[in-house]
């Protein structure tokens, strides 16, 4: 498929459904050659299929190893990699003192872990290049203090500081370091929810949250930056006038 971003290598993590698939489908649309992770192997393989130019890899990013061998993947079919969307995460909201060890281990392990090692894999090899852009998905509740969400935001925190320092430390080698922060996002995860961290009588995700899609189109943009410009974070949030 043609594009103004064929031939461009991209890699992302939680890609079988959600963000992670409209963010491939958005790249697979400028004709980018893709390499997916996810857990869900079934999804993300029919998403390869559908995609056409896409490599599909079951990755649990709390497994160092396959992190690291999804990035390997990419490099070995492609020769080298461009660009890394380390959008894989989970959230678990709830009061604070209702927060277990396991909530927390279990988003510390996806929403920083799995960034960390995601972007050093990345970085090892954009390093080299001396060229390419790493991507962190984070979140709104990286930049706010949100009532239910103490776990889940300190997490988020965690990847804005990460991306920051990795940013300093890349920029002089030719890499671009961004981290995206959505506001809501009109996802299958927010039906699944026990709590929500929003009024819900003012608020319904279906109408009044971000369409993945848009997101996604900014994500595609900043990897339409010239390789001289940067974009160190990007805030995205959706406009709720009846707030």
């Amino acid at each position: 498929m043609s594009g103004e971003l064929a031939g461009t290598v991209v890699c992302v993590t939680g890609a079988s459904r959600g963000l992670g698939e409209a963010i491939a489908r958005a790249f697979a649309a400028e004709g980018a050659s893709l390499v997916l992770g996810a857990r869900s192997i079934d999804d993300l393989e029919r998403l390869a299929r559908e995609l056409g130019d896409a490599m599909a890899l079951q990755t649990d990013v709390r497994n160092i190893a396959d992190v690291f061998g999804l990035v390997e993947a990419a490099v070995a079919e492609h020769g080298r990699l461009d660009v890394m969307v380390n959008n894989a995460g989970v959230a678990i909201y709830g009061p604070f003192e209702e927060v277990t060890e396991q909530d927390l281990d279990t988003m510390l392990a996806t929403n920083v872990k799995g960034a960390f090692f995601g972007s050093q894999a990345a970085y090892q090899v954009m390093k080299a290049q001396h060229h390419g852009l790493i991507v962190n998905i984070g979140s709104i509740s990286g930049r706010l203090h949100l009532p239910g969400e103490a776990a889940y935001g300190a997490t988020k925190w965690a990847l804005a500081g990460l991306t920051g320092v990795l940013r300093k430390e890349a920029e002089k080698h030719g890499v671009r370091v961004t981290c995206v922060h959505p506001g809501g996002i009109d996802t299958p995860f927010w039906k699944a929810m026990d709590y929500y961290p929003f009024p819900t009588d003012r608020i319904d995700p279906e109408r009044d949250f971000l369409r993945p899609e848009v997101v996604a189109r900014a994500v595609v943009d900043l990897a339409r930056l010239p390789p001289e410009a940067t974009v160190p974070e990007l805030v995205i949030t959706p406009v709720l006038p009846q707030l």
